[in-house]
């Protein structure tokens, strides 16, 4: 008798509205995208991908339009350097943005605002990210007080309670103190919801209420309605792109 796999649910809040997404895994390799509607407890059931992504490094937008992910395929050849750092529009993990990295020691990204974030990696391979700028971090100076710039070397022009954070005493000294200021959660929606083997449930008190049994679900190839790929590319000229047969 094969055993049923173990079935877990990683949960990520928009700050700035009711959205959020979750990321079932199960087998343990293997995720799929869920866009979750709080204010009205429906679902949008997206892209499966067949990789390691490692949750704890992951980011929504504060008005959950984007998503920003890291994850290791396994495959190191001259295209491919292993892991990546990438950006997608939920709930499909399709790159937007895609930046090879090659190991596995860095990698936490993160949104500054809805049109700003940094990523770990070299530069992106894909180029789809319209609207959004890249930033990178460096000591605070004249013109830029945050260190916060786009990639240009141009300060970045953040959100006035973006900029209001990272500047609150005691003044940061470094990326790490920008980036532990601006993960800190904006958000108490985590208190308000538990999962327990692949179940999601509402918090009442003592109780817990069930909203969604996301157990039984199996994986099934999703085409992203955003995926500029041909559907039926030629191996030999098409572009390559690391979760090729993987979603």
């Amino acid at each position: 008798m094969t055993a049923k796999p173990i079935i877990r649910l990683h949960l990520f809040f928009a700050t700035e509205n009711d959205r959020a997404v979750i990321l079932r895994q199960g087998p343990s390799r293997q995720f799929r995208m869920i866009l979750w509607h709080r204010d009205t407890d429906t679902f949008e059931d997206g892209q499966w991908i067949k990789n390691k992504v490692y949750v704890e490094r992951c980011a929504l937008s504060p008005d959950g339009q984007h998503f920003l992910y890291f994850i290791l395929d396994g495959k190191w050849n001259s295209d491919a350097m292993g892991s990546y750092s990438v950006l997608s529009k939920p709930p499909y993990w399709t790159a937007l943005s895609l930046f090879r990295q090659g190991d596995t020691w860095t990698g936490h990204s993160l949104f500054i605002d809805n049109t700003h974030y940094f990523a770990w990696g070299g530069h992106d391979i894909i180029g789809r990210d319209k609207g959004l700028s890249r930033v990178t971090f460096g000591e605070p100076s004249k013109g830029c007080s945050t260190g916060i710039r786009l990639m240009t070397g141009g300060r970045a022009p953040l959100d006035r309670k973006v900029t209001k954070r990272v500047l609150a005493d005691p003044r940061p000294t470094s990326m790490g103190e920008i980036y532990d200021r601006l993960s800190e959660p904006q958000t108490d929606a985590l208190d308000r919801y538990d999962s327990q083997g692949g179940k999601l449930y509402r918090r009442k008190g003592m109780e817990l209420e069930l909203i969604r049994d996301f157990t039984e679900m199996e994986f099934e190839p999703i085409r992203a309605p955003y995926d500029w790929r041909p559907e039926t590319p030629d191996r030999e000229t098409a572009p390559w792109h690391p979760l090729n047969g993987d979603t």
